[in-house]
């Protein structure tokens, strides 16, 4: 019998060697030890998490801005409360779910493993960004429950500085926009532009 042919076929490791490996969702347990990671793997996951929470807020907005559209008269909020709804849904989307879902998330998680480095090249830094981005959420989150923004999520000059009577410092800060908060003497909602879909 020629035993040359015969291939070897190495076995898998057990089940429980396998679990046993470090990873990065075993390495560390705690609410200490995510907040306080360095690990690019787990600040992609906390974006997920964050852009996550982000993405059902604006969710919440458009839903309010379908059921208010579902018919030609203002049933479920006033001129300007749709403005506010309208203004905010295009903020938190665009801001905190559209800009900062795919290079913080995939490119958190992948870019390193794709290139074959260990980690990023700053990973405190990579953490102090998770921070700030919810820094801006929080101060967005503000400037919602302080009242709303009712410029349009573009934040147009003309009407953002002379028309607005909101928070849109706030959100323009929270968003790294420019913008300043003005309002115009004896302005009013009837008075304001219908650009942007905004309801005059």
């Amino acid at each position: 019998m020629n035993t040359s042919n015969t291939v070897h076929h190495e076995l898998p490791p057990p089940a429980d060697l396998v679990h046993d490996r470090p990873n990065y969702l075993n390495v560390a347990y705690g609410l200490k030890s995510w907040l306080l990671t360095k690990d690019h793997k787990r600040i992609a996951i906390l974006y997920l998490i964050s852009v996550t929470v982000f993405f059902a807020l604006g969710s919440l907005f458009a839903l309010l801005i379908r059921l208010e559209l579902l018919t030609p008269e203002g049933d479920l909020m006033q001129p300007d409360t749709y403005n506010r709804v309208f203004t905010m849904h295009g903020v938190v989307m665009v801001f905190f779910f559209l800009i900062p879902a795919i290079p913080a998330v995939l490119g958190n998680f992948l870019v390193p493993l794709m290139i074959g480095a260990k980690d990023l090249a700053f990973p405190k830094l990579n953490l102090a960004s998770w921070y700030v981005y919810n820094l801006g959420g929080i101060f967005t989150l503000w400037a919602i429950f302080s009242g709303g923004v009712d410029t349009g999520w573009t934040f147009y000059t003309p009407f953002s500085t002379n028309y607005s009577n909101s928070y849109v410092v706030a959100t323009a800060l929270a968003s790294s926009s420019t913008a300043s908060r003005r309002s115009s003497p004896g302005s009013t909602s009837s008075s304001r532009s219908t650009a942007c879909g905004l309801r005059a």
